[in-house]
């Protein structure tokens, strides 16, 4: 998936990258960690770019959202807001930053990768706290996809941990009330992607038709309903989709995926 082209660092941009600073000494006082977290140490790449675990990565994670949304609140301008909105999926946000050093080896995911082979794919959650994130692991079955949706939230970053995912962008083509193909792509390394309204809306599947696949998924801030496509000849009708989790903190939570209803 294709992020933001990326920008250079601006007031704006450093701001939110000292929050990304100051949520990472809360864990390393945690940690009773001590080295210096200066960003103009010589030393502070070792120090701030290691893995991190699932705990401390949501525990890091709110301070840098309301830092974002405090800022955003303080823009006296659209364009302020614009160029904030735009450092989101890019290598100077925070959130980005944070999201990549998360690690992704097998005992980190492994006891929410629950699988169910009448369904396209499962949502497994990992964490939430009903204010500024849902962390999600999606386990797709071979050869299943979502619907074309959007995101009603301020976007969606996404990691493959296992197999290989394939997302296709649409935009609306209000001429002919059609969600027109935009990028088409495989993705099967680990790189961070994010997608937001702006940059359209996707479907995403496993391309694969012998095995699965599974990803991490990070929704800032929650929601519980999305729009759906489910015929793209018809973009000016969507449906209504509730979403339902199919297990919650690694225990199983059997439910539909979606309940649908034409909007």
């Amino acid at each position: 998936m294709a992020s933001n082209s990326p920008l250079s660092s601006s007031p704006t941009s450093v701001s939110f990258l000292l929050a990304y600073d100051t949520a990472y000494e809360e864990i390393d006082r945690d940690s009773s960690v001590t080295t210096s977290k200066s960003r103009s140490s010589d030393d502070d790449t070792s120090d701030s770019s290691g893995p991190i675990t699932l705990k401390e990565f949501t525990k890091a994670l709110p301070p840098i959202l309301r830092q974002q949304k405090e800022n955003e609140r303080k823009s006296s301008t659209h364009q302020k807001c614009q160029t904030q909105n735009a450092l989101r999926g890019t290598k100077d946000d925070p959130v980005n930053i944070l999201f990549s050093r998360l690690d992704l080896t097998l005992g980190e995911w492994k006891k929410y990768a629950m699988f169910e082979s009448k369904k396209n794919y499962t949502r497994n959650l990992i964490a939430m706290d009903d204010e500024t994130f849902t962390l999600l692991l999606l386990c797709w079955n071979p050869g299943k996809e979502s619907p074309i949706h959007d995101h009603p939230c301020d976007g969606c970053w996404l990691r493959v941990c296992q197999g290989k995912i394939q997302e296709t962008r649409y935009e609306i083509n209000t001429e002919t009330d059609r969600m027109d193909v935009t990028s088409d792509e495989v993705f099967e390394d680990d790189a961070p992607a994010f997608i937001n309204d702006s940059m359209g809306y996707h479907k995403v599947g496993n391309p694969s038709t012998s095995t699965p696949a599974i990803t991490l998924h990070l929704y800032c801030p929650p929601f519980n309903q999305c729009k759906i496509w489910l015929d793209p000849s018809h973009a000016s009708s969507p449906s209504k989709a509730c979403m339902c989790n199919y297990s919650e903190y690694g225990v199983t939570h059997l439910c539909e995926m979606f309940e649908v209803n034409m909007i």
